[in-house]
């Protein structure tokens, strides 16, 4: 094998790092949802990840620096998931959000992992997380908007409403939604989803 050739096959130090962080933040995301926020440990999850602390050292700063990280990667494929514009516009946001739920995907959460008010207290604690969460919510918002925007221009939904106030109220109801889900509530997201729509509907002449 020439140098070249094995030279090729290695990874530079740049991608090597970048593996571990991505791996280290890919443990996180699963130890959460099976165990909590606040279940596993730094030790866990530099264990079942396959590094030393020392390696988690080097990408974060510490827990809720980590925190932010599995948030964002998180909320990205939440976002690419539910919140991708479309041409069915915000009744097809809320078929997503509806198949989501019944299948599981959505809240991310199984039954044992995160809970709502578990990510609220983190934020409480954590002023770093607690404005990370809140630009996440604000991207939501504004991809909501898009969505409502869009419908507008289609006529499928009323023109009189303000996107971008609208995309604060569907995404209020969404995590409403979810934190009564979390209580026990025994929501018909299918019937509230429909009324939604009905009251953002076009009027009738």
């Amino acid at each position: 094998m020439s140098k070249k050739t094995a030279t090729k096959g290695r990874k530079t130090r740049a991608q090597s790092k970048l593996d571990t962080r991505d791996a280290l933040i890919e443990t996180g995301m699963v130890l959460f949802a099976k165990e909590g926020l606040d279940g596993p440990s730094l030790d866990a999850i530099c264990e079942h990840a396959g590094f030393t602390r020392g390696a988690f050292y080097v990408h974060f700063r510490d827990r809720d620096d980590f925190l932010v990280a599995v948030m964002d990667r998180v909320g990205t494929q939440l976002l690419d998931r539910l919140l991708t514009p479309s041409e069915g516009g915000l009744p097809a946001l809320m078929a997503r959000f509806l198949e989501a739920c019944r299948t599981g995907e959505y809240p991310l959460m199984p039954a044992g992992g995160v809970r709502p008010y578990q990510l609220f207290d983190a934020c409480a604690r954590s002023p770093l997380l607690r404005e990370r969460y809140l630009a996440f919510v604000k991207m939501c918002t504004s991809r909501v908007a898009e969505l409502v925007r869009d419908g507008q221009q289609r006529g499928m939904l009323r023109k009189d409403v303000d996107p971008q106030r609208c995309g604060t109220l569907v995404l209020s109801a969404i995590l409403g939604a979810q934190a009564l889900l979390d209580l026990g509530s025994p929501l018909a997201l299918e019937e509230l989803a429909l009324e939604l729509l009905n009251l953002l509907g076009p009027r009738e002449a």
